[in-house]
């Protein structure tokens, strides 16, 4: 990939960040952005550190005019962008459907939803005349199947998984492949909010706090962000070139209660 221009959004902290600096070992032109221009650019330094060049965008990628910037400003540098990972998102505080406010459904959305929408918009415009290019997008185990308190970022995730599909199925006649990734719990930052964030409305509702239930076989596994940068460096390699529209779950995740007992749904 040492001849590859990447485009990775949401790369400051997190699985952005893992991703980028797992692909900056295959070497190549790696672009990254994130709302806070403080820590994609240090994730650009610690690319470079790996062998990659970087180069580091302040972005809010859920701005379709901030997004198509980006994308003119990466092309004008690297004359070409060849693979796009979108792992934008936002996690609203959790809440029941009959309190979810209209303005944090629409935020979800906007950073979740619209953000893939306009960077994948803005790539195939590059993408289609080279008849070729890769897509990468991160959903999550949300948008499978029902979460208690989280219908915004559910509802975000699972349409994030048949854009994808979408994007596969209009693309693939220009050499073009778009896949998912959905992954179960992500070690960081992330699980750290959500755990804050469960103890808030367990105290707000005058309930226990929620505890991770009980289910057989070995205990949750947390991914590494970087893992999923493996993940990523398979999927848009030759040896990867056959998985087009799929969704990939990776990793485990805690279940509610309801779903330790009904595992399928």
């Amino acid at each position: 990939m040492a001849d590859r221009t990447i485009l990775v959004t949401g790369a400051g902290r997190g699985a952005g960040q893992g991703i980028a600096t797992a692909l900056a070992n295959e070497g190549g032109n790696i672009v990254i952005c994130d709302l806070d221009a403080a820590t994609s650019d240090a994730t650009a330094k610690t690319i470079e550190e790996r062998g990659a060049t970087a180069l580091s965008i302040q972005c809010d990628v859920s701005d379709e005019n901030a997004v198509d910037a980006m994308f003119a400003q990466a092309v004008e540098r690297f004359g070409t962008i060849d693979v796009l990972v979108n792992t934008v998102a936002w996690i609203d505080p959790p809440g029941p459907i009959a309190e979810l406010p209209t303005e944090r459904l629409h935020k979800a959305i906007r950073t979740n939803l619209d953000s893939v929408m306009f960077c994948t918009r803005a790539v195939l415009k590059t993408m289609i005349p080279n008849q070729k290019g890769v897509i990468i997008n991160i959903s999550s185990l949300n948008g499978t199947r029902g979460f208690p308190d989280r219908p915004s970022y559910g509802a975000t995730k699972a349409a994030v998984i048949n854009f994808t599909q979408t994007t596969a199925m209009e693309n693939r006649q220009y050499g073009i492949r778009a896949n998912v990734l959905v992954p179960g719990g992500i070690a960081g930052e992330r699980v750290r909010l959500l755990g804050e964030m469960g103890a808030a409305l367990a105290e707000q509702r005058g309930t226990p706090p929620p505890v991770r239930p009980t289910v057989p076989g070995p205990p949750t596994e947390l991914l590494d962000p970087e893992w999923i940068g493996r993940y990523v460096a398979y999927l848009i390699s030759e040896d990867g070139r056959h998985i087009n529209g799929q969704a990939l779950v990776i990793g485990d995740a805690p279940r509610s209660p309801l779903q330790a007992m009904f595992p399928d749904i």
